[in-house]
């Protein structure tokens, strides 16, 4: 796979300056991390936990939303029971099995266009972006798995997801709105199927 990421120690200071990847979402100036030419071998491992600037596109059908710019953080949860036994503190634990992976997606939408000709065009870039926002609001309602395309899940084999929760952010500018969306990674039933007979040959 031939992908482009910051290293954990370059993803803390992108974090550091949140301030200013915020301004730079806001003005369209700042470009998320694409595949380039270099080849590289990334394990998703390496970035549990970090927040990676990248992009992201939901598809269901024929409906796709893209996400051009975004700060993902992967985090993966682990299945285990627990039982109380009488006469000793604490629990006993047993493993059961990797959980889904959790994902929080940090994103916005704006109207802001860099090429402004008219004054028809600054009223536009100046107008908040209801259109996109529907769009998205529309995607995450979806009463059903979604695809998932982005080059920095690929590294956890991500492809499929469900939407857990997701809410707006407070912004300072009329033409953005951010958002924030909880995901958990989804395995198709038919895949399943065929990995679960694999195991039990």
């Amino acid at each position: 796979m031939q992908i482009n990421f910051p290293s954990p120690e370059q993803a803390a200071i992108t974090l550091a300056s949140q301030g200013v990847v915020a301004a730079a979402f806001s003005y369209g100036k700042f470009t998320p991390l694409k595949v380039t030419s270099e080849d590289i071998k990334l394990q998703g491992s390496n970035y549990i936990g970090v927040p990676t600037l990248t992009s992201l596109a939901f598809q269901y059908n024929n409906v796709r939303v893209e996400l051009l710019e975004c700060i993902i953080t992967v985090n993966q949860e682990k299945n285990i029971v627990t039982t109380p036994m009488q006469g000793r503190d604490g629990t006993v634990k047993e493993y059961i099995s990797d959980g889904d992976f959790t994902i929080s997606v940090d994103a916005a939408v704006s109207s802001y266009a860099i090429d402004q000709k008219t004054q028809s065009d600054f009223n536009d870039s100046q107008a908040y972006p209801l259109s996109q926002l529907e769009d998205v609001i529309a995607t995450l309602k979806i009463k059903d798995t979604l695809e998932v395309h982005s080059d920095f899940l690929t590294l956890f084999g991500i492809t499929n997801v469900v939407v857990k929760t997701y809410g707006m952010v407070q912004e300072t500018h009329s033409n953005r709105q951010s958002f924030n969306i909880q995901i958990l990674s989804d395995t198709p039933y038919e895949i399943k199927i065929q990995d679960d007979a694999g195991i039990n040959k």
